[in-house]
This record gives C-alpha cells, sequence and structure tokens, in this order.
C-alpha cells in the first residue's frame, strides 16, 4: 500500500547496491520512473523479510496491531469496527504505477500511484452497530479482502533540522482506496448464533459494493492512520539528501 510503498523505497534506497548488487543505483530527485522501478524491485524482493538495521519490518503479511473503522453520523452504515492483532496480505503483489514529486523542495506535494491484486485483513475483531438496516454485533475472527485496488498516496512536508541534517517530516498525509470488489467474513456473530451469523454474512457479501460505497471514506482514514506513523518514522531514519542520488553536471 503507499504508507508501503513509501517506506519500502525510502528504507532500502541508499542501500542498493548491497542488497541487490545487479541493481542501479539509487534514483535522482523527482525521477519517477526509477523510483516506481526502484520499489517494485523491493516489493518483489523484500517484503517477506525482516532487516532492523535498515528499520524495514517484514511486510508480508505486515502485522496491525490496530485498526479501526468509525462510521458515525447519518449513514446507512453506522458501525464500530475494531481491528486487533491483525495481518495484512497483499503487499508483496502490489506494483508503483505512478509517482509524482520526490523533489529537491521537500514542501511539495508528493504522489503514489499503486495498484494490487488483493488486500486481506485477517484476525480478531469486535464490532456494534447497524448495516443498512439491519444490526449488528460480534467478536471473533474476521478476513476483509478487496480486489483489484487502485490506490493513490499523497502528503507534503517540511524541512525537520536534527543533529545538522535536514529530513523529511510528513504532514497532510492522505490515501484512498478504490478496490473493484470486497468481501467480508465475520465468524461468531451475535453471540456465535449460527443462523444469525451466517445470514448477516450473506447479507453482507451480497451488499457489499453499497456497504463499502458507505464506509469508504472511514476505512481510507483508518488505512491512513495505520500508515503515517510507519512513513513518518521512515523519512526521520535518514536526512532526505541522502535518499537520492544528485545528478552531475
Amino acid at each position: 500500500m503507499p504508507g508501503i510503498a513509501v517506506s519500502i523505497l525510502f528504507c532500502l534506497i541508499v542501500s542498493t547496491q548491497a542488497l541487490f548488487p545487479d541493481d542501479p543505483v539509487p534514483c535522482k530527485y523527482g525521477d519517477g520512473k526509477c523510483i516506481a522501478n526502484f520499489a517494485n524491485t523491493l516489493f518483489s524482493k523484500r517484503s517477506g523479510k525482516e532487516d532492523p538495521s535498515l528499520n524495514l519490518w517484514q511486510l508480508d503479511p505486515l502485522k496491525v496491531d490496530k485498526m479501526v473503522i468509525n462510521q458515525a453520523g447519518n449513514s446507512a452504515v453506522g458501525i464500530k469496527l475494531t481491528f486487533t492483532d491483525n495481518m495484512l496480505y497483499g503487499i508483496k503483489d502490489q506494483r508503483v504505477v505512478g509517482v509524482k514529486g520526490f523533489g529537491k523542495n521537500l514542501t511539495e506535494q508528493h504522489e503514489l500511484r499503486v495498484l494490487a491484486k488483493s488486500y486481506s485483513l485477517v484476525g480478531p475483531y469486535n464490532i456494534q452497530g447497524k448495516v443498512l438496516i439491519l444490526p449488528i454485533s460480534g467478536t471473533g475472527v474476521s478476513n476483509m479482502s478487496m480486489s483489484n485496488i487502485k490506490m493513490i498516496i499523497r502528503f507534503s512536508g517540511q524541512p525537520l533540522e536534527k543533529d545538522g541534517e535536514t529530513y523529511l517530516d510528513v504532514t497532510n498525509f492522505k490515501l484512498t482506496l478504490k478496490p473493484a470488489s470486497n468481501s467480508y467474513l465475520f465468524t461468531n456473530l451475535f453471540n456465535g448464533d449460527k443462523a444469525l451469523g451466517d445470514n448477516m454474512n450473506a447479507f453482507l457479501n451480497e451488499n457489499s459494493d453499497a456497504i463499502y460505497q458507505e464506509t469508504s471514506q472511514s476505512t481510507d482514514r483508518a488505512f491512513s492512520d495505520l500508515f503515517l506513523g510507519l512513513v513518518k518514522g521512515v523519512f526521520a531514519h535518514r536526512p532526505y539528501a541522502k535518499l537520492f542520488m544528485e545528478e552531475k553536471l
């Protein structure tokens, strides 16, 4: 995902030769094609590995300590859905297809466009509220999946001086997801009432497009919150100028 795209790219960009001797040197400022190719190489080669020396942990599956989708107000879907100790699958197969920004001006807007085959968030959940006309409640294990996702990550920043170096302090971070389809599975709904639970799961999937449309902004905020801390940590790890290669005159 997008925060994911940024995290892999900038944690490893200055270590390219050590990790992948056959790869090109780090990208020049603003070279979107190079940045996209570099990120996609890292997705396929590094997503399943952890390397503390590079401030990089396993990204597929990605450990999600907590995520909350809180849909309130006058929406037809009014829920509080909390995921704890979940795993997010699918990052290794995503690809960056467009890059803007990442020049020498830290305050400009940066953008990554990403395509992903699928994301699946799997693990314990708690849900309370209503879905369309039906009440829903439960605590158990869930699988919330999306397929053929178009993702856009946009953020800007401001310079942060530290130890005589300039770092990028990430601001105005926003992530949007547009899946072609999605599905839901919640075990132990309604205190384990199998008939009610089966009927609710069938109802959720029969109306999955309408449900996602109602909850898309809350879902985007939840994923943005998840990745913002990750991205800020990556940019705090190395001075901005050391993430790129200066173009020789």
